[in-house]
């Protein structure tokens, strides 16, 4: 099992993402890494952290990164709000991880079923006001004929573009990628 050490730093981002994708393999085989070894991981990890990838995902409590990409503590840097929006903090963050961590790999991961997604394509309104303009902010780029899950995407290929001219991130010459995961079989697409 090819695993990250978290006492070490990832510089290829094609590393990091097969670690991902042989992470999200153990999940949907049942056959994640041994769980036994957290205070050994949180000892490893008290006074550094190096993450190999930073994820932008959803706050929907069906999706958590850690689980579907099977990762321990101080392998991955996760950021989460509705709808997977690369806004002012996710941003701040990831420059965070990238210029300072040295993450070399960003995957916003967008999900099905994402009700925020579905909100705001359905142009939902009369919400408490923070989450009328996050919905807003996500619905005006989304094309209202598509399908949901199409939306979904959408929604997705509109952060990675915002983040890939970040120029932070252009500048550590970080990748940024889009991914979606499918809540009923497990199975992270990149897209």
């Amino acid at each position: 099992m090819n695993l990250h050490d978290p006492k070490v730093n990832i510089t290829d981002p094609n590393q990091s993402l097969q670690l991902l994708k042989e992470g999200n393999a153990r999940f949907l085989a049942n056959g994640g890494m041994a769980r036994n070894t957290n205070a050994e991981d949180r000892f490893a990890t008290k006074d550094s952290q190096h993450p190999f990838a930073a994820i932008v995902t959803c706050a929907d409590s069906r999706c958590s990164p850690e689980i579907f990409f099977d990762q321990k503590i101080g392998d991955i840097f996760v950021l989460r709000n509705a709808g997977n929006v690369a806004d002012a903090s996710v941003k701040g963050s990831l420059e965070f991880a990238v210029a300072v961590l040295k993450v070399p790999l960003v995957v916003v991961v967008g999900h099905t079923q994402c009700g925020a997604v579905f909100n705001a394509q359905a142009s939902a309104s009369g919400l408490p006001a923070f989450l009328q303009a996050h919905l807003d902010d996500i619905g005006a780029h989304l094309n209202k004929e598509a399908g949901p899950d199409d939306c979904v995407d959408q929604n997705v290929a509109v952060q990675v573009a915002a983040l890939k001219e970040n120029p932070v991130l252009k500048d550590a010459g970080a990748m940024v990628i889009g991914a979606s995961y499918d809540i009923e079989t497990g199975v992270v697409k990149y897209l």
